[in-house]
């Protein structure tokens, strides 16, 4: 959603130059969201533009908002990452808000939809987000949030964003990420494991390799709510990629496998991808 996007009813953004919290100073509206408000801004300290996740002014009376804005910001601020992307601060006062660097480039999706990676390159964007993705996962955190939106390529490098949605594993909120994406453990919120950021690796490199979702947008393993299955059969993910190296096609079929078991580690998801890129 950018800043051309439909406002909520009340939405009034803060104006070009004017101060969004003290020492940042409102470039432009990015987007406008479900919880927060994203802003391009002038950092007076840092004298850079930075963006600015601020949370909404209507939802500052929700305790589990606030929770999650703020540990997003103590998350993003504390892990350090090439391909993660930088958190400066972490506001509390008097709103709620977290501080980040601005990133040059185009999101993934972007990229994808001008024209599918070739397999050498879908290889590339492996390593480097099972790179990042181990780092978190090393430190406690899964993303549960991993597609191409958040992703941003600039100079040849993946940078993974959006921490919104990281937590640990075990449980977590019924449903919490994103349509097409999210692995079937995700929409039960039962055993949330590394496997769970896996599957959302692999909709996302084949997505960008083939175009197209391998579950579709509307995949949410969810027979009791959005969308009714019981009269339709489970989609299934693609058994063959034509024209890729058959260990790295298998690899991106696996990743996608509803049994969370099935899905290979990411120690394994490196192995492939150097060997496919010799």
């Amino acid at each position: 959603m950018n800043s051309r996007s439909r406002r909520s009813p009340g939405f009034a953004p803060v104006a070009a130059g004017e101060e969004l919290l003290p020492g940042y100073r409102v470039v432009d509206l990015l987007a406008h969201g479900r919880r927060l408000d994203t802003y391009d801004a002038w950092d007076e300290e840092r004298e850079c533009r930075v963006v600015v996740k601020i949370l909404r002014p209507d939802r500052m009376h929700e305790p589990r908002v606030v929770r999650a804005t703020l540990q997003e910001g103590r998350l993003v601020t504390s892990l350090a990452h090439p391909h993660l992307v930088r958190g400066f601060d972490v506001v509390e006062v008097p709103r709620p808000a977290i501080v980040l660097e601005t990133l040059s480039g185009a999101t993934l999706d972007a990229v994808a939809e001008e024209h599918p990676l070739a397999p050498g390159d879908v290889a590339q964007l492996a390593l480097q987000l099972a790179s990042v993705l181990g780092y978190l996962h090393r430190h406690g955190w899964l993303h549960l949030d991993v597609k191409p939106a958040n992703v941003v390529v600039r100079g040849g490098q993946a940078v993974l964003i959006d921490l919104s949605l990281a937590g640990p594993a075990g449980e977590g909120r019924p449903g919490a990420g994103t349509r097409g994406y999210l692995s079937p453990e995700q929409a039960l919120g039962r055993g949330l494991s590394p496997a769970s950021d896996v599957f959302g690796l692999g909709v996302t490199l084949l997505e960008c390799l083939t175009g197209d979702l391998p579950f579709g947008e509307e995949a949410t393993w969810e027979t009791r709510r959005r969308i009714p299955l019981i009269h339709r059969p489970l989609p299934r993910a693609p058994d063959r990629l034509p024209g890729v190296p058959e260990e790295l096609a298998q690899l991106l079929i696996a990743c996608v496998a509803l049994d969370a078991e099935r899905r290979p580690t990411l120690a394994r998801v490196r192995e492939v991808c150097l060997a496919t890129l010799g």
